[in-house]
């Protein structure tokens, strides 16, 4: 039997992120291929027999989830024997460099660039330790000796320019779109979740941190007091409190798909995405989204139908009267919304599904040799 480890800070079955929906997606590809997969995480208990960093001196300077990243990849050398080959996921797999068996990592993101696009809104401490202790001490040492595969293409161009890195391969992220697709009869949903019919909504989806723009989007759910605002925001916290606001934790994809069903837009305002997987989750469900130009909207930025909605690289100010245009156009135009959802998920259908992204991981992987 072939056998395959995967590296990652979180354990996907209890993690519900992008990189641990990713990680699902990639066992089950694998075991598609009759592949027993194998994965070690840290958090919320290491799966494996984990050393403290030998130099307690290091504690002061390095942050501590990345020290216990690296005792993982030692960790891990120890055994890596015993298997096939081996995928490791950012910087998660820094202390597992130079391997001695086929390996591959895979860049979600490059926190040095995550570093650069926060650098007016974090702390210079903040600002060193994503750029120089994650980024160019973390991704960088977790590439070497593998073969690095990136999520979109705005990933693989930070990846190059940041952490110099050659010959580095794009496979977007792909989703199930047989299940990503709008639920038709809403009138119950509005029910379940007390929102009235003739309510306009508009959702959030993802971590509640700077980087995803919370500050735009408390000031223009201030804007708004008439829009019911649901806001997903994993298992981080948040603040805002409103008859208006909805705060869902921890949902799961199947309350997602019932939320981009009975909302009539997405907005994700981030200042950084590697990919940004919500959008293409929205769009599959016909949820015209406005987002900033990152990830996969740098990608999506090239279809008028959906230029529309991508706002453009400017000031906070700005930034949110452009956020209010496009509210205002999609309360307005019903017919150029209608063109927006259905190009759409065309797009979705054709570009990022999962078959797509099987095909092309399949290929790169060398699963065809097992």
């Amino acid at each position: 039997m072939i056998r395959a480890a995967i590296l990652n800070a979180f354990n996907p079955e209890l993690y519900k992120g992008g990189i641990e929906t990713f990680i699902l997606n990639l066992k089950a590809l694998l075991e598609e291929h009759n592949i027993s997969v194998y994965i070690h995480s840290i958090s919320p208990e290491p799966n494996l027999p984990i050393r403290p960093f030998p130099l307690e001196s290091f504690n002061k300077i390095v942050p501590a989830f990345l020290l216990n990243c690296f005792m993982m990849g030692r960790a891990f050398s120890r055994i890596e024997k015993d298997y096939d080959f081996v995928i490791t996921n950012n910087f998660y797999g820094l202390g597992y460099f130079s391997p001695r068996i086929k390996s591959f990592a895979i860049y979600h993101s490059t926190h040095a660039g995550y570093a650069d696009a926060l650098k007016d809104w974090v702390s210079k401490k903040d600002y060193r330790n994503l750029k120089y202790f994650y980024g160019h001490l973390g991704d960088r040492l977790s590439g070497r000796g593998k073969i690095k595969i990136a999520v979109s293409q705005s990933v693989k161009d930070e990846l190059e320019k940041h952490y110099k890195f050659k010959n580095v391969t794009v496979i977007n992220h792909g989703i199930d779109t047989t299940f990503f697709k709008k639920i038709e009869e809403t009138t119950p949903l509005r029910k379940k979740w007390d929102i009235h019919a003739d309510a306009f909504v508009g959702i959030f989806a993802g971590r509640w941190e700077i980087g995803k723009g919370i500050d735009i989007i408390e000031e223009v759910i201030k804007l708004y007091p008439d829009i019911i605002w649901l806001l997903a925001i994993g298992l981080s916290e948040c603040p805002l409190k409103g008859n208006n606001i909805r705060v869902i934790k921890d949902a799961d994809r199947e309350t997602l798909r019932e939320l981009y069903s009975i909302s009539d837009f997405m907005l994700l305002p981030s200042y950084y995405e590697g990919f940004g997987l919500v959008i293409i989750e929205a769009m599959a469900c016909k949820l015209p989204v406005i987002c900033t130009e990152v990830g996969v909207a740098k990608d999506l930025f090239r279809f008028d139908a959906l230029r529309r909605l991508i706002l453009p690289n400017c000031g906070k100010l700005e930034l949110i009267k452009k956020i209010n245009d496009r509210i205002s156009f999609l309360k307005r135009d019903e017919i150029g919304k209608k063109e927006i959802i259905n190009r759409g998920r065309t797009i979705i259908e054709r570009d990022y599904n999962i078959d797509i992204w099987k095909k092309r991981m399949s290929i790169v992987l060398g699963l065809s040799n097992y």
